[in-house]
């Protein structure tokens, strides 16, 4: 019997528009969504990560202004600090939702 592959495929979080937010030396946000994200709330994920940058003007703060957006929506991010010319947000489904 030949053996059975025992491969797991594993999808690269897809990207979702990105967010305009032109401080701390940023020229606008990344946007990458978790596989486990379903693509139907993509638009509603993108409104809140909107609302979430227009409150906050210091990339210090951000994670916690996007993720107080996205929390009521069962998704939280993650915000890489230290891109060149601007930040990558990651979403993903909050933990026990």
């Amino acid at each position: 019997m030949p053996p059975i592959s025992q491969t797991i495929a594993v999808r690269a979080p897809r990207k979702l528009k990105p967010v305009p937010w032109f401080h701390d030396g940023c020229s606008g946000l990344t946007i990458r969504a978790r596989a486990d994200v379903p693509s139907f709330d993509d638009s509603m994920i993108h409104g809140a990560l909107l609302r979430g940058a227009a409150s906050c003007e210091r990339l210090t703060t951000l994670d916690r202004a996007i993720n107080r957006e996205l929390w009521p929506l069962g998704y939280v991010a993650h915000l890489e600090r230290g891109v060149a010319d601007g930040g990558v947000v990651l979403v993903e489904v909050a933990a026990g939702r």
